[in-house]
């Protein structure tokens, strides 16, 4: 009896069969391994404006080589055009006005808020061409706020009413930032309230001066904060934890090292330094990067005063996230 092993001889189709096969469990297993890290090779899009109360971001980038290879930015030059994007889940994070957050929550879109920006960096200015000193002189004057749902504008509300003057005898119109300067130097409008630098850019240009800067109207003033999706938390938890952990500790470098953080934000947002460098060093401070953890007290106010304003029917829910720390 012939008891060595048979050979089998395997048909070229049959190894190939075999081949494919193979190959469809590799590439499955692979798949599945990639879904189970969450993608890896996924970055996280975060969205901003060129403006101080999102220069956290590009510090980030700057400084840490992890945070920069993880993280795309994705610019924006209007606020309408960063709701869309996040509505449409084209951003996993953004930093976005307060008020803005709070209404698409009220909205049932899935962000919560884990950020400030930073605190005050807003400013009233008025046209140098008119004389205007009082918030009665603005009566029948053009005033451009950088959108309806901001803190801006429920600032100039408030500033408005306590002196005695109702906003509807403003002509109120809504612009991007950017354009603000510009504007008051063609004489489109008679003043505005913006975020900076562009009230300060209205400043070098000889164009504009301060009337009030935000801290004198609102103490500890909140512009910006940084949301996150639901749905990219749950994917990417990780990773957006030490994102967002990262973003809060540039604060306190940015507080120390302002004419270096001046310079990368200027170069990030494609401004020239002299303007960051004026926001950012101004005596008394314009802006705080300190205190950046979001308090529920202060975005109900918010919230509240939407309701006043007209922004709300009623005030919007507010989610926090805390677990990143």
């Amino acid at each position: 009896m012939n008891c060595s092993p048979k050979k089998y001889k395997i048909s070229p189709e049959a190894g190939a069969l075999l081949a494919a096969s193979a190959w469809i469990v590799l590439i499955s297993c692979l798949h599945l391994f990639i879904t189970a890290q969450g993608n890896p090779g996924k970055k996280i899009r975060v969205g901003f404006l060129p403006i101080t109360c999102h220069l956290l971001l590009p510090v980030a980038m700057e400084r840490n080589k992890w945070f920069a290879k993880r993280v795309e930015t994705v610019k924006f030059t209007s606020w309408p055009d960063m709701i869309e994007s996040i509505k449409g889940k084209e951003l996993d994070a953004a930093f976005i006005l307060a008020p803005i957050a709070l209404s698409l929550m009220s909205q049932d879109v899935p962000v919560d808020i884990a950020l400030l920006g930073h605190r005050n960096g807003t400013c009233l200015v008025t046209s140098k061409k008119e004389d205007i000193k009082t918030a009665r002189e603005l009566l029948g004057k053009t005033v451009a706020i950088p959108i309806r749902f901001s803190t801006q504008n429920l600032a100039l509300q408030q500033f408005l009413r306590k002196n005695g003057v109702d906003p509807k005898y403003l002509n109120l119109v809504e612009l991007p930032p950017p354009d603000m300067p510009s504007a008051l130097a063609s004489g489109a409008i008679d003043a505005y309230i913006v975020g900076e630098p562009y009230a300060a850019q209205a400043e070098i240009a000889g164009a504009g001066k301060i009337l009030h800067r935000i801290q004198d109207l609102w103490p500890n003033f909140i512009s910006s904060v940084l949301i996150v999706r639901n749905d990219a938390l749950e994917e990417h938890k990780k990773e957006l934890n030490q994102i967002i952990s990262i973003l809060y500790s540039q604060g306190e470098w940015i507080e120390n090292h302002r004419d270096s953080a001046a310079q990368i934000g200027a170069a990030f947002f494609g401004l020239p330094d002299e303007l960051l460098l004026r926001v950012l060093e101004a005596s008394p401070r314009r802006v705080s990067y300190r205190a950046l953890t979001p308090k529920l007290r202060e975005l109900n106010e918010i919230g509240g005063l939407m309701v006043k304003y007209g922004l709300l029917k009623q005030r919007p829910p507010c989610r926090i996230y805390k677990k990143w720390h």
